[in-house]
């Protein structure tokens, strides 16, 4: 018998709905219906939460993971038997106990998820001007990157917000930038005459041009007499995990 047939026979047992279940440890009755159907399964948390609400020893809902395992994501794991060994004495403390040790292993599982992330000044583009150009925003954002996703040399990110660079960016897309100017054939963030654009430069001895990166706006000619300057250099995409902090004011300035 597997975990949701255990679940459902000792729910149908108790006399008690899947919304009553539900709220007893707080989710929501698809969720229930999922673990009974083994869509998916409980986290160690809920599988604790579920124990106590069917009355029953966790051995009952965890005799699966002893054997098998299952992780947070589903996935069959190996218990070492340090672990096991864990688990039995966790299935021999009373409810404080127990509470106890959860809340050890929440607060520790919060740190180390915070262990390994990176901060980046993430920009985003402001109102907007003709040929795809536009203003930055005043308050750049603060970008949480996981150590293993961050771009070599990069120093600051940038937040796609329109569909006008595809096929070669896609809308809210993060740019991986370093603050090195972009040379001849490079993509960049270009500030000309006070208007930014995303571009590629062409450049020689004697000509200046931002070329578009779609068939829509027309390539950017600088002049001597043009206010000019690249405030960063496209290096890469960012992939993998990130947050974007709220209305967090970075130190890019």
């Amino acid at each position: 018998m597997g975990i949701g047939e255990r679940i459902r026979q000792r729910r149908m047992e108790l006399n008690i709905s899947r919304n009553q279940l539900a709220n007893m440890v707080h989710v929501t009755p698809s969720a229930i219906a999922n673990y009974e159907n083994s869509v998916s399964y409980p986290k160690p948390d809920i599988f604790i939460a579920l124990a106590i609400a069917l009355d029953v020893d966790a051995n009952y809902l965890f005799r699966d993971l002893l054997l098998g395992s299952f992780g947070t994501n589903g996935r069959c794991l190996e218990l070492t038997d340090e672990e096991k060994i864990a688990i039995t004495k966790y299935h021999e403390l009373p409810p404080a106990g127990k509470h106890l040790v959860q809340m050890v292993i929440d607060e520790e599982h919060t740190r180390a998820q915070k262990e390994g992330w990176v901060e980046f000044p993430c920009m985003f583009p402001g109102l907007r001007k003709k040929n795809s150009g536009f203003l930055l925003s005043d308050f750049p954002r603060v970008i949480r990157i996981k150590q293993k996703h961050v771009v070599p040399d990069m120093d600051f990110c940038f937040q796609i917000q329109l569909d006008r660079y595809a096929p070669v960016f896609k809308k809210y897309d993060i740019l991986a930038l370093s603050r090195t100017p972009a040379a001849h054939n490079e993509m960049g963030i270009f500030c000309l005459n006070g208007i930014y654009y995303i571009r590629m430069l062409y450049q020689t001895e004697t000509t200046r041009i931002l070329c578009s990166l779609n068939v829509i706006d027309s390539d950017i000619y600088v002049t001597e007499e043009d206010s000019f300057e690249c405030i960063g250099k496209i290096i890469d995409h960012i992939y993998g995990d990130y947050e974007i902090q709220g209305d967090t004011p970075s130190s890019f300035n």
